[in-house]
């Protein structure tokens, strides 16, 4: 049931998620080094989270639909993740540190999935709303990588336990303030297996294209940084481009709605994709003009928001209500997860420490136009998951 707080509740929950994302992407790595940690014990730990980041979703958002409570789910999770953050106050050396981080980021993805969930339940799967009130996310992961700068800074690496334990303090805040989901009615609790899921083409076209997608992004969220330096690009420049494409993802975020309601779908998402594949190659070839460079930036809006939002689109008219969750846990799990680890693989194989980027981001650029044409083979109506026109798509 929407109310006046839940609005303002689920903005919260999005800025406070994607605040400590904010915190763990652009300086985990620098609090691991400042802890005394080896790269290859650094590696290790990051690989263990990628690896939660691919099993959890799946686990958790099995669990949320077969019980139908997605909200309690979130909760539980907050709270044992907030529990297992704890851990880092305490420098006790790499294993202690590797069981806490594992358990933190195990219940840490039974969060985002189901938050998805309640919030297209919550707005009546208005993908309008939607975008508008996820716009928080992204101002919240911006906000808190400026501010864990400056605190950076001032404060060193310590900064951050402190800092990403207040703002999981707001996201569990945020999440009791949030109101249950009803109970489905009979005929809304249609449940699909697997098997009789993966029948169809359509899903097998949306997916494949949605992991490419993510493939692609893997040099950009690995190595652009590195790129940037090794052209000569200040630490603040390079700052200043990445500040670029969230300000164009918030913009997107804010009337992807619009833009949903007035283009097909699969039309909608190749249009994403082909400018994703431009935007790499701009980066592979003219990434040593600034401008140049700083315009590729605002493609973000269409690699990213439009693409992320048509996504849920999808996700909410192709899986029946009763397992959505499973829906949103396996895009989460299998393609971002999933796709980004194949892509940082053969990214960190392909890189040769910058002999190889122009190549790096060339074979991003290619992945990206087989998404591209993957999503042009979508059918104009996209069929749900319970409909017998699904398997002859």
């Amino acid at each position: 049931m929407l109310t006046l707080a839940t609005k303002p509740a689920l903005a919260l929950a999005y800025f406070a998620y994607f605040g400590v994302l904010g915190l763990f992407v652009p300086y985990f790595g620098l609090f691991l080094d400042g802890r005394g940690l080896s790269s290859a014990q650094i590696g290790l730990l990051l690989a263990l989270v990628t690896a939660t980041r691919i099993v959890g979703p799946a686990l958790w958002g099995t669990l949320a639909d077969k019980t139908a409570r997605p909200l309690s789910i979130m909760r539980f999770g907050a709270i044992i993740a907030i529990l297992a953050w704890c851990s880092s106050f305490v420098d006790a050396g790499f294993w202690p540190l590797l069981a806490g981080f594992a358990l933190f980021s195990f219940f840490w993805t039974a969060i985002l999935p189901q938050l998805e969930v309640c919030t297209f339940h919550a707005l009546n799967d208005d993908a309008g709303a939607y975008s508008r009130i996820r716009t928080s996310g992204s101002v919240g992961y911006i906000i808190l990588v400026l501010l864990g700068g400056y605190l950076f800074q001032r404060f060193g690496s310590e900064f951050m336990p402190a800092t990403a334990l207040l703002f999981l303090g707001l996201l569990l805040l945020s999440l009791f303030k949030l109101p249950p989901l009803p109970k489905l009615s009979a005929s809304q609790q249609v449940h699909l297996s697997w098997r009789q899921l993966f029948k169809s083409k359509v899903l097998w076209l949306f997916m494949g294209a949605a992991l490419m997608l993510q493939m692609s992004f893997a040099p950009y969220y690995g190595f652009f940084t590195l790129y940037c330096r090794d052209l000569g690009y200040s630490g603040t420049v390079t700052g200043l481009l990445i500040g670029v494409a969230v300000a164009a993802e918030i913009v997107a975020f804010y009337f992807a709605g619009r833009i949903l309601g007035r283009f097909r779908l699969g039309h909608l998402l190749a249009a994403c994709y082909g400018l994703t594949a431009l935007r790499w190659l701009i980066v592979a070839y003219l990434g040593d003009q600034p401008l140049v460079l700083a315009a590729s930036m605002l493609l973000h809006a269409g690699s990213f928001a439009i693409a992320h939002s048509g996504a849920m689109q999808f996700i909410q008219q192709f899986f029946p209500k009763a397992q959505r969750g499973r829906g949103q846990a396996f895009y989460a799990g299998i393609i971002y997860g999933g796709g980004g680890a194949i892509g940082a693989y053969i990214a960190g194989i392909s890189w040769r420490d910058g002999a190889g980027a122009s190549a790096t981001f060339t074979l991003a650029a290619l992945a990206a136009a087989i998404a591209m044409l993957l999503a042009l083979s979508l059918p104009r109506t996209m069929p749900r998951a319970d409909d017998k026109a699904t398997d002859s798509s």
